[in-house]
């Protein structure tokens, strides 16, 4: 080692001695820098050592973070060059960790050689670049937040020209500007176009820019862990190795400082969305649901039943995918009407067939497609398999007793709207509710089921109030479905051709409902059938013996039909449970043989040309309902009032024990009835069953001597307290005026108990009793009332309708510094008419409660009003959708509200009309007034009404102003641009 240390130094220095020379001191203090590189060399390997611990334990810090905050931060690219170069320098520290190794091993302790000259600064060079690097970090800004994925489109199909559905892509965006909606569901059958609105409102709100982030979710099919998969993936988060409870935690604290909105389409099944990791304490966020059913998505804020779209939306929708260019063909245009009506108003539908009808221009082409869609074969077809299987799958998972229900349906026409009183009668009719013995109990029952149908979107409301119908698609598939139970059904509807007598032997129930039948068999061997339907035929005649093999006929139906006569032939039906001849304006008297009926629990004769009820009545002990109806004139008999027979003979009623409804109605003044009032309500009054009453007290003693004495309006044969009535129409007084009744929509009201007093003079005790009970009220030419607080606010705390009609004493509706507290807390509809002295509508202080449930006010004909709602009333009416102001002289402003009354109010009001106010000057002195649902305006005959009452920011969904032209020409507009604003909505009346 020695020798080789000598040999270094030796050539060390015959390598510098020539430098040293020519170069002097520099090349001496060259060599003394130089071997301190190497004479330190240990220690300075040491440093680098020391320092790349330090720079790894930054680089571990670093990467941990990383990893940490990976869901929702990513690294920077300063700080991805930075962890680049450390790899780097390690690996170059590696190297010389190498070179160092090999070199230690010629180290003298004197002199080095030149390549551990060169090491050693390397060494310090290398040092000195990782203590630079360990040190940047700290100037590095390691994270950001990671960027949501942008919005994906739907590109959803367009429908700005399908009003039907475009209104609701307008109230879901309204919905998710309201912060107080949070879990917001749309429901409606298969078909009905809940995915288009969807998609619409996705890509509306994307574009809003409303939202931090925007989901979408078919959850059709899919588990927790498949939807928070996709909320993982639109937030750029790996997050597989965890379990679903983690993975709910991990999107939760990832949500809750974002606004976002998740939608979940084809929602099946009740979703748990805490176990998704969607809380309610995400202030910002919101849920859209899509489903079938209303009940699936749980507790929602707002509901929104989409129903099928309008007759004109349907067509134009037709037209626009089957090509307009058919559209006038005079062999084709017929068809296609019946074709659309098949599709039930149902998006899908529609263009299901249009696209397979699209450019076809052959009518026999069109009209086999009727003929496929009309065709009750058991086979679905192929096209609507997924409607067929909707269809059956909740059907099959019905109740055999709700099952049954469901597809009696298919016995009447498609399209069919049912009272929800007729179609119980049927199924009650029917036997499928054979454990409830009281009708009343079955109609609760019946209730319930319809509102089920309708909540699992097999069923729609009517526009009729209280009235259903079947999806027409849904009512082929019930028909199929029920005709596959040769036992149980076995149905047979006709809708135009004709009926062979054969047909008549093997079918259980017969619908031949609007049928023309020129004849009907003679005598036709059904022995089996259920249900005969004939009703709105052209049947005028029935053959002697028509019903002579009918033993089993439980229901038949004849109401609206041409018939004069029963035949003597009925009296064969010895298991009916129910007869309907309502209606029936030709028939004028029952035979004998309707009182061998004793199976009859439901008849129903209003509407008729009777004017006498047959003492024949009074054998059917088993009648639980009878429905009659007698006109004040006779029509065409040939006889004189005097020798009339009585209406309602004695003894009749009071025989038909078993009653649990009855109706008796009759025109106002029927003198009659006058005659006999007093004794059928004596006989009334001692049925203990009777649960419902329709009927006229033109006296108030009458009426009072009916309360005190009735068994079953005194009875308390309930679980609950009070009268045994479930429901009720009594109309006490002269009745010389016509009822507003008809003029109030009262659909979204129960109804069911209905209650009217006219031309009275004070309380009598019978009229708060029933007024307590009632929903709906009419209080008709009341000659002493100032205003209902006489009542007492427990006595109007129930009404749903209250009508006041020419009360001219009336000087307000409510005094509340007569009756203190909450008062019309349940009160929807409010109808003013003909008060010639009312100055308010409420006087006094008004609690919280009061009014809060109002949707409509109208008052016409009240010249002494001068402001209708003062600023504390219109803060009570959120929920007012419709306002209504008709020919009040004196009325000067439709709102006191100089000051600001808050976002709050009014902000559901749909529609205003103002007619015939000619002293009317203001509509609202606030000009920042909230007008932010209002889409309808009507303004006639207001001549001291200059200034248009509503702005372009607040009024956004204003679509249609109607008015004269005098008036729109001498309004005042603050600027051009309001003008122009508004100008595309008016029209000319």
């Amino acid at each position: 080692m020695e020798v080789v240390g000598a040999q270094a130094v030796g050539q060390a220095a015959g390598s510098l001695v020539g430098p040293a020379v020519d170069g002097g001191k520099g090349i001496f203090s060259c060599l003394k820098r130089k071997y301190v590189y190497v004479k330190n060399m240990s220690k300075n390997f040491a440093e680098l050592e020391r320092e790349e611990k330090y720079l790894c334990d930054e680089e571990e810090d670093v990467k941990i973070k990383l990893d940490r905050n990976k869901l929702k931060m990513e690294k920077t690219r300063r700080c991805e060059t930075w962890l680049n170069e450390v790899e780097k320098i390690k690996v170059e520290i590696k190297e010389l960790k190498t070179e160092y190794q090999n070199a230690s091993r010629f180290l003298c302790g004197l002199c080095p050689l030149p390549s551990l000259l060169k090491l050693g600064k390397q060494i310090v060079n290398k040092t000195s670049e990782v203590h630079s690097l360990k040190n940047q970090i700290s100037r590095i800004t390691i994270m950001v937040e990671k960027a949501p994925s942008p919005v994906i489109k739907k590109h959803a199909k367009k429908i700005e020209e399908v009003p039907s559905l475009n209104k609701h892509v307008e109230m879901l965006q309204q919905c998710l500007r309201n912060d107080g909606l949070k879990r917001i569901c749309i429901w409606g059958p298969p078909g009905v176009g809940k995915t288009t609105i969807m998609e619409n409102l996705h890509d509306a709100v994307g574009e809003s820019r409303q939202f931090d982030i925007i989901f979408w979710v078919n959850v059709t099919d899919r588990n927790i862990r498949d939807i928070q998969e996709v909320l993982l993936k639109r937030l750029d988060l790996k997050a597989q190795e965890y379990h679903n409870e983690q993975r709910a935690d991990i999107i939760s604290e990832e949500l809750k400082s974002k606004s976002y909105v998740l939608f979940l389409d084809e929602v099946s099944s009740e979703i748990n969305l805490r176990d998704i990791g969607i809380h309610d304490d995400h202030r910002q966020g919101k849920v859209v649901f899509a489903c079938r059913c209303r009940n699936i998505c749980g507790q929602t804020d707002e509901d929104i039943n989409v129903q099928r779209l309008s007759d004109e939306d349907a067509q134009k929708l037709f037209w626009e995918t089957v090509g307009r260019n058919l559209k006038d063909n005079r062999d084709i245009k017929p068809v296609a009407r019946l074709i659309v009506n098949e599709c039930g108003g149902m998006p899908y539908m529609i263009r299901l067939i249009g696209n397979s009808l699209a450019n076809v221009s052959s009518p026999a082409i069109w009209r086999d497609t009727l003929i496929q869609l009309r065709s009750p074969s058991s086979e679905p077809k192929q096209e609507f398999e997924e409607v067929y299987k909707f269809f059956k799958l909740v059907c099959d998972k019905l109740h055999l007793e709700k099952r049954t229900c469901l597809l009696y349906w298919a016995i009447f026409p498609a399209g069919y709207e049912l009272h929800q009183d007729y179609i119980v009668d049927c199924w009650r009719a029917e036997q499928f509710f054979m454990h409830l013995e009281k009708l009343g109990e079955a109609r609760d029952r019946g209730h319930a089921i319809l509102d089920e149908f309708v909540q699992k979107s097999l069923l729609e409301k009517g526009r009729n109030v209280a009235h259903y119908k079947m999806f027409e698609h849904f009512q082929r598939v019930a028909l199929r479905i029920a005709n596959l139970d040769e036992k149980s059904f076995r149905i047979l509807v006709k809708e135009g051709e004709k009926i062979r007598e054969e047909e008549w032997e093997h079918a259980n129930r017969i619908s031949l409902i609007r049928f023309c039948l020129s004849t009907l068999p003679r005598r036709p061997k059904c022995c089996r059938i259920l249900t005969l339907l004939l009703q709105e035929s052209n049947l005028a005649e029935f053959p002697g013996s028509f019903f002579g093999y009918m033993c089993s006929l439980r229901l038949l139906d004849l109401q609206n039909t041409g018939i004069k006569l029963l035949p003597l032939s009925i009296s064969s039906l010895i298991n009916l449970k129910a007869l309907f001849l309502n209606n029936c304006i030709q028939l004028q008297q029952l035979p004998a043989e309707v009182g061998d009926l004793h199976s009859l629990e439901i008849l129903d004769i209003r509407h008729t040309g009777i004017y006498s009820l047959p003492t024949d009545i009074g054998h059917l002990t088993n009648l639980k309902c009878l429905r009659v109806s007698f006109p004040e004139t006779v029509g065409n008999h040939n006889h004189t009032e005097a020798g009339l027979s009585e209406m309602i003979s004695s003894n009749v009623i009071a025989r038909l024990y078993s009653l649990e409804e009855l109706i008796i109605s009759v025109e106002p003044n029927n003198r009659r009835w006058n005659q006999i009032v007093e004794n059928i309500a004596t006989e009334i009054a001692a049925l203990e069953d009777l649960t419902t009453l329709s009927f006229c007290f033109p006296k108030v003693d009458c009426f009072q001597t009916f309360i005190n004495t009735s068994k079953s309006w005194n009875g308390n044969k309930t679980l609950w307290s009070g009268n045994s009535f479930r429901s009720f129409n009594i109309f006490v007084g002269s009745h010389h005026r016509s009822s507003s009744l008809s003029e109030v929509d009262i659909s979204g009201c129960s109804a069911e108990k209905q209650f009217r007093f006219s031309d009275g003079e004070g309380f009598p005790d019978a009229v708060l009793k029933i007024l307590e009970q009632s929903c709906v009220f009419e209080l008709i030419g009341h000659r002493t009332a100032t205003n209902l607080s006489v009542f007492g606010a427990d006595k109007l705390g129930g009404l749903e309708v209250c009508i006041i009609d020419d009360c001219s004493e009336m000087t307000s509706i409510i005094d509340n510094n007569v009756t203190r507290g909450v008062v019309f807390q349940c009160l929807r509809k409010l109808y003013i008419k003909d008060l010639p002295n009312l100055v308010d509508i409420w006087k006094g202080s008004i609690e919280s409660q009061s009014l809060s449930m109002l949707t409509s006010l109208t008052m016409k004909g009240c010249h002494s009003v001068k402001t209708l709602l003062s600023q504390e009333m219109v803060l009570q009416l959120k929920q007012l959708q419709h306002l209504q102001v008709e020919y009040c002289r004196g009325l000067e402003e439709i709102i006191d509200a100089r000051n600001v009354v808050g976002s709050t109010a009014f902000l559901k009001l749909k529609n205003l009309q103002l007619i015939n106010l000619p002293s009317l000057s203001k509509i609202c002195h606030n000009i920042s007034f909230a007008w932010f649902s209002l889409e309808t305006v009507m303004i006639k005959t207001c001549e001291e009404l200059k200034d248009f009452p509503f702005t372009v920011e607040n009024a956004t969904k204003l679509r249609a102003i109607w008015c004269t032209q005098a008036w729109w020409n001498q309004l005042v507009w603050p600027n051009a641009d309001v003008r122009d604003h508004f100008h595309s909505f008016h029209q000319f009346v």
